[in-house]
């Protein structure tokens, strides 16, 4: 959205800096602690190992796929692109839940 509507203030964009930091450290502090309680004792280690895998490999193809885009296209439209993924993501996941 910064992007979109061309915000130049310093002060707003720390703001969005810092959010976006703080909600990045506590996902990430989160993902490890429901893996652990969502698996077995004998394999956590698995579990934990097979979740970095997971989480290394996609944000390498996320990453890559909005670097291409951002450079090809127009920075909006990779944000546009990744925000459709996340909603498809989020959806993806309430629909197991049921």
């Amino acid at each position: 959205m910064a992007f979109w509507f061309a915000i130049d203030n310093m002060a707003l964009l720390a703001c969005i800096f810092f959010i976006v930091g703080l909600y990045i450290a506590v996902q990430e502090a989160l993902e490890s602690t429901v893996t652990a309680e969502m698996v077995q004792t004998e394999t956590m280690t698995m579990s934990i190992g097979a979740l970095g895998t997971v989480n290394g490999a996609a944000k390498f193809i996320s990453s890559a796929t909005v670097g291409v885009v951002w450079t090809a296209v127009f920075p909006e439209m990779a944000f546009a692109l990744a925000a459709g993924f996340m909603l498809a993501g989020t959806l993806a996941i309430t629909r197991l839940r049921d």
